[in-house]
């Protein structure tokens, strides 16, 4: 667990650092904006390949049980999940952006959510109450430095968002035991 617990550490220090303006403006003014997003894609990437390679090996350890309802629902929450991290993560200027202003964080904490009420398990619990404690200091973040999305929206963007964020989620739910090690709740 700890191999774990150093992988999310450090995802979560390099996004942390990303989305609080004090912290990313001075790392940005001693190493340059080209450095930091390699320092920040690196620092995010050995995260996560660091949990992906010891993630089989965490305890799974039941800490509660899963919850039905999120159970019932994860198709349909993760399908929005994943529309709005697209409408963020690709900047379409649609409505979503427009009135949501982090449709991205959002999105990421939509997913986390869902998957830590329908999993249970002690890897579970930590790495997605992890996600989940981050898009909501993200959030709150965004809000207290009144950082939001200034745009014309257009429909058509929300449209392409909405078709890839569906596309992805049918390739992710199909693909989950693939990718993850463990089937994906279809509905029922």
């Amino acid at each position: 667990m700890t191999l774990i617990l150093t992988g999310i550490a450090l995802f979560m220090i390099a996004h942390v650092a990303s989305v609080f303006p004090p912290i990313r403006s001075r790392i940005v003014s001693r190493i340059g904006v080209n450095a930091w997003r390699g320092t920040h894609s690196l620092l995010s990437l050995a995260g996560l390949v660091i949990v992906g390679m010891n993630w089989s090996h965490a305890p799974t350890t039941a800490i509660f049980a899963p919850s039905p309802l999120a159970i019932q629902l994860a198709p349909y929450t993760n399908t929005l999940a994943l529309i709005l991290f697209v409408a963020g993560g690709f900047n379409f200027p649609g409505y979503l952006r427009a009135r949501l202003h982090h449709p991205m964080v959002i999105g990421v904490l939509i997913w986390s959510v869902t998957h830590l009420l329908a999993n249970g398990g002690m890897r579970q619990t930590v790495l997605f109450g992890s996600f989940a404690a981050y898009a909501s200091f993200a959030l709150l973040v965004a809000v207290a430095f009144r950082k939001r999305a200034t745009l014309t929206p257009h429909f058509a963007a929300d449209i392409k968002a909405g078709v890839i964020g569906v596309i992805a989620s049918a390739a992710v739910m199909h693909g989950h035991v693939w990718l993850f090690g463990v089937p994906a709740v279809l509905g029922n």
